[in-house]
């Protein structure tokens, strides 16, 4: 969600001073191990507590609902109700919190969503704009699968969610999307592009190649 305050509910004296701007970092440096970060928000389950630690671990490509993000690990301990924003020592947000990918054994360590592939949601959110929804989870076909297994390039649906627009059209688990809207799609990349794009109430023309009796068909 993006929430907003109108300007106008705000005190003079706050209007007075400079409001401070959070600017938007990048999550997919190859130095991110071992990055100083602190995490603010409420990480400890508690309004406005705070706490310091480093990446420990990450960079995990992670798919999710029409898209894909990467999670991070950190060497801070926060609660199991921890949200949030993660920033580097340069005052850029970096990550958002979340808590739903905590592995069991890592007993609270805080988890965060890389915040590169969360801009353009974030963005076009901001300027009013809802997102498009497709419903489907996928991954990319690499060339090792594609050529030992035949299984054609393209974004590969993993899991579809139920009563999704993805499901009322027909696609199922194991297609292999291979065009939207005219566009060769030979990455998972390019579908989620296409579907951030994309209006509400919009068609999105798609092919796809699911296994039949011998082969995949179109």
């Amino acid at each position: 969600a993006v929430l907003a305050v109108d300007l106008d509910n705000l005190s003079e004296k706050m209007l007075e001073e400079e409001l401070p701007i959070a600017e938007m970092g990048g999550s997919n440096s190859k130095n991110m191990l071992g990055t100083p970060v602190v995490a603010i928000g409420s990480p400890m389950g508690v309004s406005g507590s705070v706490g310091y630690g480093i990446i420990s671990s990450g960079g995990t490509a992670l798919s999710i609902t029409d898209r894909s993000c990467k999670l991070y690990l950190t060497d801070m301990k926060g609660s199991k109700n921890a949200c949030g924003v993660i920033f580097n020592l340069h005052n850029q947000i970096i990550g958002i919190i979340t808590n739903q990918h905590t592995i069991a054994d890592m007993n609270g360590m805080l988890t965060m969503y890389g915040i590169t592939e969360l801009k353009k949601i974030v963005e076009k959110m901001s300027n009013g704009s809802p997102v498009a929804y497709m419903g489907i989870r996928g991954v990319d076909v690499t060339t090792e699968i594609h050529e030992e297994l035949g299984v054609p390039m393209g974004a590969y649906v993993t899991e579809l969610e139920f009563d999704s627009p993805a499901m009322r059209a027909g696609i199922q688990r194991g297609d292999v999307i291979t065009e939207m809207d005219g566009m060769e799609t030979r990455e998972l990349i390019t579908f989620h592009s296409k579907v951030l794009e994309a209006k509400i109430g919009s068609a999105l023309r798609m092919t796809g190649k699911r296994l039949g009796a011998t082969e995949y068909v179109e």
